[in-house]
């Protein structure tokens, strides 16, 4: 699912500003027990601690802002090995287990993750994704990763192992090992799944080079841990139909399991044993250590805290949408989940919303100076309303008064999203409960219902609608639940809430767009080009169809057919004025007090010219425009519907292109480099909005970028809860069994919410939403966090290396056949 992007990078307040204190920690990861027992490394707040087996006051190993994680003890207690981020990707560092100064090991830009120290201490071994044998035919993804050796002492890596295996353990001598096996990208904390790609405990002979799968089935086997005499193996297994516990069997004899510890509700993670035979592990974010035939036992443990919850100054970009106001003076857009408003001929902005919870769905109203939007600072989607409330203040960005008010009642607790706005600015259409389309009177409040949700087959955040010129039908994405899951275009009359299906084709058909001045609906349809891969790929074209005959007729006419109607409409338009002019003119007076009388009434101006609509045969009436299919981003029918302009990638970048469909010729435009949304204001003037804001002269066909400037203010804490409560109520409310796959999801929200004030960084996060989220044992769930200061890119040169080669300079095993 699609939420806020988010850089957090502060800590939740646990203190006041400059006073240090004693805190019990949660949410404790990476757990390792030092090889003679005594005491415990551990990743917490994105740091390394140690703290005595027994309990105590933990010592604060790493105190950089970079993320540190994934301790590994030398096997003699000396050095712990970690993986760090502080120069851009995840590289392997070593350091005195007493602290101090820390040495890079690995240098490569890809995540290198220590795994284990080998038992004489001269090398780390560590995962990474850098490059599969020459011989080999794994198929070389990002989740599955190889095993490298390093010195300790810095120096030269080799390849070990083609192949995944994680949280390896040493067998007696000293070369094999066991490990856990990673066969697919499924999120390593999904809980409970029974699939192929569950991870298995596998034995690696290093004499014969045999790896021997010793817990083949098809449910989850973590977290291996050898005894000293290699006689056992420790593991963490979800068997007997319940949580993570801890189980053991013989190496001669795996089929043969004891349990040893019964633990219910949450998983057991990060096991490790001890030469003196105490293991440690967490459960629900607490350390415990155990001796074989004993309970475990709760390590108490206190860490020193000295941080503030600072507000994090950003600057503001534009979001995921916008929207220009009718006279063309100011665009509304988004960022980080906060309205802003610019002028489009100045920089001046101003933030119109200040919460931290996000904020969508931009919707102006008539008069440019009332702007709608969804917000979910109610605890569920609303929809707000902003007013200029000074007369003199002329725009959003200069006004110095603005008043902002939830349009619904904030305690009804009903979902209402998109809100759009009539052209004569006195109805507002919405979306309720996520499915249905209703028109609110903004006058009178009034609330009609036009679908009963029967159209839309999910329950995300809604769909947009937008009102044709005339006012007078609502035009939308619809889906026949019988023709799921493709989508189609809907019109639908608002006077008695009738819908018809424009299309219906078997095909996506999406983006429409009312064109021609409501004689047309314009929209994207991949009927005629390559079909999506799954959920990707689709490349499709810009069709047309028309509300009525006469339109689709004249579109069609020729160049030279269509002149010579023009020449005989103007010479009935003259004629007839000619007739109008020698009338009396009292006809005209009377006319002009008429409507005057009805203005001072309160009556509204139709907006624009009625179209006449004939739905019947309206598949009949649809014209395909761009000559070739491509990834369209977006469209523009002038309103003369003699030229269109369409964003779309047919090579590196996207570009603007436009097609005469009467004459045929299609040409390139402008070059962009990123996709964009195309809007438009009252006049017909054309904007690009994307990640930049553009303006577009279709006469001069001038690009004129709209500037702006302003920042904004993060609490990263705030916005953590808020992203955590918003994954809770869209899966409340869009899973697909009512009874979310036996999870007790209330409850286990309210688990995993306590440890939001021990978690100051989106990689403990991304593992906090996974954790959440892998209740609920479906696919592809989870959280995920993508760095932005990555590393430097590693230098390839289209060649394959011997990387287990220890000679002078690089053997080259293969050179790419078509490589560079």
């Amino acid at each position: 699912m699609i939420i806020k992007r988010f850089f957090l990078i502060g800590a939740a307040m646990l203190v006041s500003a400059g006073m240090a204190q004693a805190v019990t920690p949660l949410w404790m990861r990476d757990v390792r027990i030092s090889p003679d027992g005594s005491q415990i490394a551990f990743t917490y707040k994105g740091d390394i601690y140690k703290v005595d087996a027994k309990g105590g006051k933990a010592e604060r190993l790493t105190t950089l802002a970079s993320y540190e994680s994934r301790p590994v003890w030398s096997p003699d207690g000396k050095q712990i090995a970690f993986a760090s981020d502080r120069n851009g990707g995840q590289d392997v560092f070593i350091m005195p287990a007493t602290g101090g100064s820390a040495t890079q090991l690995t240098f490569n830009s890809a995540n290198e993750i220590p795994e284990a120290f080998t038992p004489d201490g001269k090398s780390v071994l560590f995962s990474a994704v850098i490059q599969d044998p020459a011989e080999s035919a794994l198929f070389p993804y990002r989740a599955l990763t190889e095993v490298y050796s390093v010195p300790a002492k810095g120096g030269r890596t080799r390849q070990v192992l083609g192949t995944p295996a994680v949280y390896m353990s040493f067998m007696p001598d000293g070369r094999s090992f066991v490990y856990e096996d990673v066969k697919g990208s499924e999120d390593k904390f999904r809980k409970h799944h029974t699939s192929s790609v569950t991870r298995d405990i596998w034995l690696y002979d290093a004499s014969t080079g045999k790896h021997t799968n010793l817990t083949h089935r098809g449910g989850e086997d973590r977290n291996p841990v050898v005894s000293a005499d290699g006689s056992t193996v420790y593991f963490l297994s979800e068997r007997d139909g319940g949580s993570f516990n801890l189980y053991s069997f013989n190496v001669n004899d795996p089929a043969k399991l004891t349990r040893l510890t019964d633990f219910s509700t949450h998983p057991l993670r990060f096991l490790s044993r001890g030469s003196d035979g105490t293991f440690a592990f967490t459960y629900d974010g607490e350390i415990y250590t155990m001796r074989e035939g004993h309970k475990p036992a709760k390590v108490a443990i206190d860490v020193t805290v000295d941080e503030e919850n600072k507000p994090e100054q950003l600057r503001v970009g534009v979001g995921r949408s916008a929207a220009v106001s009718p006279d063309g003076k100011q665009v509304a857009f988004t960022s980080r989940g906060e309205v802003f408003v610019t002028a489009t001929d100045y920089p001046s902005t101003k933030q119109v919303t200040n919460t931290t919870e996000a904020e969508s769905d931009p919707a102006w109203g008539s008069d440019s100076r009332t702007l709608y939007y969804t917000s979910e600072r109610d605890g569920h989607y609303n929809i707000y309303k902003a007013t200029i409330c000074r007369e003199d203040d002329p725009n959003f960005s200069n006004a110095t008064i603005i008043n902002e008010e939830p349009v619904f009642s904030v305690k009804d607790k009903v979902d209402r999203t998109h809100p759009s706005i009539s052209p004569d600015g006195t109805k507002m259409a919405f979306v309720e409960d996520r499915t249905k389309l209703k028109v609110m009177n903004l006058k009178t409040k009034k609330v009609r219902q036009l679908t009963d949700g029967s159209t839309v087959a999910s329950r995300s955040k809604g769909f947009a609608s937008q009102w044709s010129p005339d006012g007078e039908w609502l035009l939308i994405e619809a889906t026949d639940l019988h023709h799921q899951p493709y989508s189609d275009i809907a019109i639908i009359n608002v006077a008695d809430g009738k819908m018809t299906y424009v299309t219906k084709t078997g095909y996506f058909d999406q983006n429409p767009r009312w064109a021609m001045g409501g004689k047309a609906i314009i929209f994207e349809s991949e009927r005629y080009g390559m079909r999506n891969h799954a959920s990707w790929g689709s490349e499709s074209d810009v069709m047309i169809a028309f509300l009525n005959r006469d339109a689709f007729d004249r579109f069609r006419l020729s160049e030279e057919d269509y002149e010579l109607l023009k020449e005989v409409e103007k010479a009935q338009k003259s004629k007839k004025n000619d007739a109008a002019s020698g009338k009396d003119s009292k006809k005209a007076d009377d006319a002009k007090k008429k409507a005057d009388s009805k203005k001072a009434d309160g009556d509204k101006e139709k907006v624009a010219e009625k179209v006449a609509v004939d739905l019947e045969g309206i598949a009949d009436r649809t014209i395909r425009l761009t000559p070739n299919s491509s990834a369209l981003a977006d469209m523009y029918l002038t309103p003369d519907g003699e030229t269109l302009y369409y964003i779309t990638s047919f090579e590196k970048g996207y570009d603007l292109w436009k097609a005469k469909p009467r004459k045929g010729d299609v040409s390139k435009v402008t070059k962009l480099g990123a996709g964009a949304g195309i809007d438009t204001d009252k006049a017909g003037n054309m904007y690009l909005l994307g990640s930049t804001l553009r303006k577009f002269d279709t006469k001069s066909e001038k690009l004129t970028p709209i500037t702006f400037s302003a920042s904004m203010t993060i609490d990263q804490a705030a916005e953590r809860e808020y992203m955590l409560r918003y994954v809770y109520n869209e899966e409340r409310e869009r899973f697909f069994r009512t009874d979310m796959n036996g999870a007790d999801w209330d409850n286990l929200y309210k688990a995993y919410k306590r440890f939001l004030p021990h978690i100051d960084n989106n990689y403990d996060f991304a593992d906090l939403l996974s954790e959440l989220l892998g209740e609920l044992n479906v696919s592809h769930t989870g959280g995920r966090y993508y760095p932005s200061g990555a590393a430097h890119p590693t230098a390839q040169l289209g060649l394959l290396y011997d990387l287990g080669y220890d000679g002078a300079g690089l053997k080259v095993a293969e050179v790419i056949k078509g490589g560079p």
